[in-house]
C-alpha cells in the first residue's frame, strides 16, 4: 500500500515522519510519495509525484494546516481513499471516534467519548477532553486544549495555545461554523460561527 501525502510542507513532512518511524505504519504503508500540482523532488529521499500518478489503490492524505484547503482538497480528491494517520505516540482512547482522513500527531490526546468528524487534525500536544463532538475540518494546533463537552462545529481552526472552557451535559460550551480561536485565547464562552476569538473577547471576523 502506497501512502500519497498531499503536500510538502511542514505537515507534510510531519507526516511522513510519523509514518517512517512507526513499525506499525510501516507496514502498512510500504511506500510513501508526497504529491503537489509541480512536483520537484525528491524532498528529503521521498519522491514527489504529481496527483494524475495516484492510483486507486494508494490512499491519499491531506497534509496541510488550513482547515479551508483540506475542504477544497477533498473535494477535489472525492471517491479517492483516504488515510487516517495516528502517531505512535498519542493516545486516543478506545471509546473515542475519529472521522475518515484524520491526522493526530505526536503526544496528542483524544480521550473517552469523544467523536470528530472527517479531515480532523490535532497537531502535536494537542488535546480534545471527554465529550466533545467535533465537526468536519476542524484543526487544533500545537498545545490547543478543547475541555470536555464542547461541540465544535465544521472548519473551525484554534490556534496554538489555546484553551477552550468545559461546557456540561445540559449544555455543550459551543463553537460555531467557521470560527477562528486565536493563539493562546481563552474561551469562555461561546463563540458564534464566523467569530474569532482573541485574549478572553470576541469581536466579528
Amino acid at each position: 500500500m502506497r501512502l500519497a501525502i498531499f503536500g510538502t510542507g511542514g505537515m507534510g513532512r510531519e507526516v511522513a515522519d510519523i509514518v517512517s518511524r512507526s513499525p506499525r505504519l510501516s507496514e502498512y504503508y510500504s511506500e510513501i510519495s508526497f504529491v503537489t500540482d509541480a512536483p520537484a523532488g525528491p524532498v528529503q529521499g521521498i519522491p514527489v509525484v504529481h496527483p494524475d500518478a495516484i492510483s486507486s489503490d494508494d490512499e491519499l492524505c491531506l497534509a496541510v494546516g488550513s482547515s479551508a484547503d483540506r475542504r477544497m482538497l477533498a473535494a477535489r480528491f472525492a471517491g479517492r481513499r483516504f488515510a487516517t494517520i495516528v502517531s505512535d505516540h498519542a493516545i486516543i482512547s478506545p471509546l473515542a471516534c475519529l472521522g475518515a482522513g484524520a491526522i493526530v500527531c505526536d503526544f496528542a490526546v483524544v480521550n473517552n467519548g469523544v467523536t470528530t468528524g472527517d479531515h480532523f487534525l490535532a497537531n502535536v500536544y494537542a488535546q480534545v477532553s471527554h465529550d466533545c463532538l467535533l465537526g468536519d475540518y476542524v484543526t487544533l494546533s500545537p498545545k490547543a486544549s478543547c475541555n470536555g463537552w464542547v461541540r465544535i462545529e465544521d472548519d473551525v481552526f484554534v490556534g496554538a495555545g489555546a484553551v477552550i472552557r468545559n461546557g456540561s451535559p445540559a449544555r455543550r460550551l459551543y463553537i460555531g461554523t467557521g470560527a477562528t480561536i486565536g493563539m493562546g485565547a481563552v474561551v469562555t464562552k461561546d463563540v458564534p460561527a464566523g467569530a474569532t476569538a482573541i485574549g478572553t473577547t470576541l469581536r466579528s471576523a
